[in-house]
Parts: C-alpha cells; sequence; structure tokens
C-alpha cells in the first residue's frame, strides 16, 4: 500500500471516528432528561410536584401558587408575560409552559440561547389533562409515576361518569347555573360559553344560563334577572358570600337567592386544570346538585373548604 493510499485511508478513519463522536454527544444530549426547569404555568407546576420531581424546578410563574411550597421558586412573571432575563438567569436547561405562555418575543429569545423549550398545547377539558400528564411524565422520563397520577385522577372521572349515569336514570333535572369571576365594585362578570367554567359546569351535569354567549360577559341588573340561575358560583370570595351575592340588585330576585343555592370555590383548584381539578368538579357537582351521587367509598383526598358551600 503506497503512503498515499495509506494517507487516505487514515482520513476516512478520522472522519469515521468523529462522525461517531458527534453521534454520541447529540444522542446524550437528545436523550438527557431536563435537570433545571423553569416552569410557566400552574398546572404544569402541580404536575411535577405530584410526579415528585419538584427538585427539579429552578423558577415558575406567578399563577404556580399550588401546593404552598412552589411559592419559594424566584418568579419567572406572569404566565403569559414571562421576562427572558428572569428565566435566562437561572440557568434552565428546559422551559415549560402551558397553551397560553408568552410573550412569543421571549419564547424564540430563549430558544436562541439553547435553552430547550416546550409548549404543552392542550385545551382546558379533562382529556387534555390527561393528555397533559403523559407529555410532561414522558419529557421527565417518569413514565411510571405518570401511569400512577393518571389512576389516582380516574378515580375523579369515574365517579363523575358515576354521578352523570344514576342521576340520568332518575331523570333529574339539571340544574342552571351562573358561575360569576367576581362580583367587585357591583359589576359582576360571569362565565359564558367557550370557557374553562363553561366545561366544568357541564362535566358536573349543570347547565350554564350564559353558554349561549361566548366568553366571559359583565352582567346588568335587568340581563341577570332574566337569567334567573338556580345555583349561582362565586370564585374566590371571602366572608358571607350569601349576603354579598344577595344584596346586589343583579339577583336578590333569582332562585337561586331564594333557596340560598350560593356557593364559592377557589378559581386554581376548579379552573386550573391540574391534578385537583378532577376532585373539584366533583364537588362542584355537590354544589350544584343537593343530593349528587357519589359511588361508595369515594372520598375527598385534596382539601376543600367545606365552610364556603353555603345552603349546605
Amino acid at each position: 500500500m503506497t503512503f498515499y493510499k495509506l494517507g487516505i485511508l487514515m482520513i476516512k478513519l478520522r472522519l469515521t471516528f468523529f462522525t461517531l463522536i458527534v453521534f454520541f454527544v447529540n444522542t446524550v444530549a437528545f436523550s438527557a432528561q431536563p435537570e433545571r426547569i423553569a416552569v410557566a404555568g400552574g398546572s404544569i407546576t402541580e404536575i411535577i410536584f405530584k410526579l415528585g420531581e419538584q427538585d427539579r424546578i429552578v423558577g415558575v410563574d406567578s399563577t404556580s401558587t399550588f401546593p404552598e411550597e412552589a411559592k419559594n421558586f424566584p418568579i419567572l412573571g406572569y404566565v403569559r408575560n414571562i421576562s427572558a432575563e428572569g428565566v435566562l438567569s437561572l440557568k434552565p436547561d428546559l422551559l415549560l409552559g402551558e397553551d397560553d405562555t408568552g410573550p412569543t418575543k421571549t419564547l424564540k429569545q430563549v430558544e436562541s440561547v439553547g435553552v430547550k423549550t416546550v409548549i404543552i398545547h392542550e385545551d382546558n377539558s379533562l382529556p387534555a389533562l390527561k393528555n397533559k400528564i403523559t407529555k410532561i411524565a414522558q419529557l421527565l422520563n417518569v413514565e411510571e409515576k405518570g401511569e400512577a397520577l393518571l389512576d389516582e385522577i380516574q378515580i375523579d372521572i369515574d365517579a363523575l361518569a358515576y354521578a352523570n349515569k344514576q342521576l340520568s336514570a332518575s331523570d333529574t333535572k339539571s340544574p342552571r347555573v351562573l358561575f360569576l369571576l367576581t362580583i367587585g365594585n357591583g359589576t359582576p362578570i360571569a362565565a359564558g360559553g367557550e370557557t374553562s367554567a363553561n366545561t366544568v359546569i357541564k362535566d358536573a351535569r349543570g347547565i350554564n344560563v350564559l353558554a349561549d354567549y361566548k366568553g366571559w360577559k359583565k352582567l346588568s341588573p335587568e340581563s341577570a334577572l332574566d337569567l334567573n340561575p338556580d345555583v349561582i358560583i362565586v370564585m374566590n370570595r371571602g366572608g358571607n358570600v350569601f349576603e354579598q351575592v344577595s344584596e346586589l340588585s343583579h339577583f336578590k330576585y333569582t332562585t337561586a337567592v331564594k333557596n340560598k343555592a350560593i356557593h364559592t370555590i377557589d378559581g386554581n383548584y376548579l379552573l386550573g386544570f391540574g391534578p385537583r381539578t378532577p376532585q373539584a368538579i366533583v364537588e362542584l357537582g355537590t354544589m350544584i346538585y343537593k343530593d349528587f351521587p357519589l359511588p361508595e367509598g369515594y372520598t375527598f383526598r385534596y382539601p376543600h373548604d367545606v365552610s364556603s358551600i353555603s345552603g349546605h
């Protein structure tokens, strides 16, 4: 073999060796599980905690308020307006966000410096919640923990299916429900169709009296009286909720006030579409119906403020 041919062979061997090294490095980098996660979205934070992987979190957005320990992390900003500087200062190897994470400029800036960015595009529904749990468990390489969490929330989903079957068999009339985001300043804001509140009302087998209206709606006294709901649900309200609602001219003559069917519930618990939401929907059912049928042995696993349930 001539020195020329030997030289060519050595060059080919070196190129092959280099290619294998690059392939190996890229494969390891691609398959390595994230260890420093910046989270934008309260439901994702809850899921990571339920998976027992919270030690990987380096920062969260301002909607990540549960569990209490989540409040100890550095804040990236509001989920729709996170700070690129805030994210990058934490040196994450993954930015994991909900569908409404933004702004787009920040996401592009974070990606441009090599931080893997994953946005989970799921709607607010129970099937989507299951998909979200599965995706996060796969991303963190803890599929078995993900399956265990899916089994846990299935208890609540099965309870809702049981209640729906029993109520259908008894031909029980579905109550008409009004869900209020706020009643501050004497101007109630209520949930219409295409809102997360509308979804949970339907899942609890209620009828949203504003289902034909898209989005959230400010109510005038006249329009509120015309709705005449059987039940009113108020989000995140302290004090005597019944008095606060019944004193408003919007509601004082409604069936809900006459029957003292006024209730309050934590918004993140019910509308966050994290691991607690399926149980929260079951609890909503017990508020909407005087006798919401549940399977024998069913218990509430997450804390819930039963003292806030007026009329029970």
